[in-house]
């Protein structure tokens, strides 16, 4: 099979990681893979796919520039010029793109198959969307959401009459990668550091969705001897180092950026924290739960899911909740083996060569 892969770019975000781990699998299959990307800009895992034999194109800056119609036109020509068999769309807007191509090219369109990645996305909250994404949806020979409640919601969005198309496929990690990480020594994260001091951690984008203006309530309320590493990049950078400020947080909130050694950071660290607004999955929590690393998470669709019983889950936005939780799995010690326990049974669901697989069986259906 030859497949191409669409998606907006290669930051830092969970579809890349997906998509920075699958490839590979699919090349090393015998099958055919390669990315096509709107744009490379912050494009952390293109260094990673093309090391790993990924064919990674993007569209040149001239035509992304020109606007929606000349990146259709491209895509288009690209995926006629070509020969696939699978096109395999992710985010908005490629999959609107890629159902507008089909439209024009009807028949000798590849197959064509999207992931839903998120419970949420603004498209949802304007009236007139829901009737346009049933035609955009109704193009693709295969919809698959990343986890039960993502497709739930689908469903309920779209009400399509071809329901038999939609199916879900868990999302995955190399978790080797991150039972077998040798943790940092602490001070070599945080300088000032001490033995008594509790080590948290918060990874995403600085974006809304992951509430990290939250999380700086969650440390005004903890002890003096609570720290959290953030790891991410996004558009609300400033403005949260401004409300770090604020808060008198500077010695205590420690804002990393992205990083390529979360697997060694989430050995090292006391609890990972995930307050996010909405999650569709929430891959970071199967990474920390296998690494053994207590997870404390805000108990949204998707998220709560796939955590199960191997974490603790809060209600969201709420501060006193987070902080108990926070306060019981970082002094508990036993509490906090037995979570680990049990975040080792769970993470066995989600592992990345059996999502490869289940993407592989998908296609070759699709293709008899």
């Amino acid at each position: 099979m030859k497949i191409l892969f669409v998606n907006n770019g290669l930051a830092g975000g969970g579809v890349e990681k997906l998509l920075n781990d699958m490839l590979p699998l699919i090349n090393e299959s015998g099958n055919y893979c390669e990315l096509l990307i709107l744009f490379d800009d912050d494009a952390k895992y293109l260094e990673s796919l093309r090391n790993n034999g990924v064919k990674v194109q993007i569209i040149p800056k001239k035509i992304y520039n020109k606007g929606h119609f000349q990146r259709i036109l491209y895509i288009m020509n690209y995926i006629k010029n070509n020969d696939f068999d699978i096109v395999h769309a992710n985010e908005f807007p490629l999959i609107y793109y890629c159902s507008i191509i089909k439209t024009i090219l009807g028949k000798k369109m590849p197959k064509l198959v999207m992931t839903e990645h998120n419970t949420d996305n603004r498209r949802r909250h304007i009236k007139l969307s829901r009737p346009l994404e049933k035609l955009i949806y109704r193009n693709y020979d295969k919809v698959t959401s990343i986890s039960d409640k993502v497709q739930e919601v689908l469903l309920d969005w779209l009400r399509p009459n071809d329901r038999d198309k939609y199916v879900v496929v868990y999302n995955g990690i190399a978790a080797e990668n991150f039972r077998n990480s040798k943790p940092y020594e602490r001070s070599d994260l945080v300088p000032e550091i001490s033995e008594k001091d509790k080590l948290l951690c918060i990874i995403g984008s600085l974006t809304e969705q992951k509430n990290y203006f939250f999380m700086l309530e969650v440390m005004e309320s903890l002890p003096d001897n609570y720290h959290v590493l953030c790891l991410g990049e996004g558009p609300l950078k400033q403005k949260i180092i401004s409300k770090i400020q604020q808060k008198g947080l500077q010695k205590r909130v420690h804002l990393l950026g992205f990083r390529k050694d979360a697997a060694r950071i989430l050995k090292t660290v006391d609890v990972l924290v995930i307050p996010s607004l909405w999650e569709g999955f929430g891959l970071i929590a199967v990474e920390a739960l296998a690494s053994q690393t207590p997870v404390v998470v805000s108990n949204v669709p998707g998220l709560a899911e796939v955590v199960g019983d191997a974490g603790i889950k809060c209600s969201v936005n709420n501060v006193d909740e987070f902080t108990r939780a926070i306060k019981k799995v970082t002094n508990d010690n036993e509490y906090a083996r037995q979570l680990a326990k049990l975040g080792k049974k769970q993470v066995n669901k989600y592992d990345v060569r059996k999502m490869t697989k289940d993407y592989l069986k998908l296609y070759k259906q699709l293709l008899e």
